[in-house]
């Protein structure tokens, strides 16, 4: 074989190898988000998942009163500041509220928090989910 031959092998290879660095990286960025899933007890429990193009977050409770309100947040933990938040009345038993960021930005890390403010102004319990990388 030439040297020709030689240059002509080796630049195929590199291109060759070149060209599936550059499709594992393409197939990398667009694939599925990664995590999220459900922490907490059953009585409050707090899931964040992926789907559509958007981020949900789900808040599971069954409480014996409504002696609440509750704050349901998307954090987005790459910027280090809420994505979205809504609030409303706790309710007695069982109950379970999807809210929904519709945007996200790919890459980025988003965690559900949901916070239990007890009445008359005692504080209030978190519950988070796991890590959703989008």
């Amino acid at each position: 074989m030439s040297v020709k031959g030689i240059r002509r092998v080796v630049l195929g290879l590199a291109t060759t190898a070149l060209a599936g660095g550059i499709a594992m990286t393409g197939a990398g960025a667009a694939s599925a988000s990664s995590g999220g899933g459900c922490g907490g007890p059953d009585w409050k429990q707090t899931c964040i998942s992926a789907g559509g193009g958007e981020v949900s977050a789900r808040v599971t409770t069954n409480f014996a009163n409504n002696n609440c309100t509750e704050q349901i947040i998307i954090w987005d933990y790459t910027v280090g500041s809420q994505a979205i938040s809504t609030s409303f009345p706790c309710r007695s038993g069982q109950y379970s509220y999807t809210y929904v960021l519709s945007n996200p930005t790919p890459g980025h890390d988003y965690k559900a928090e949901a916070r239990f403010y007890w009445q008359p102004g005692s504080g209030y319990d978190v519950q988070l989910s796991p890590d959703l990388w989008y």
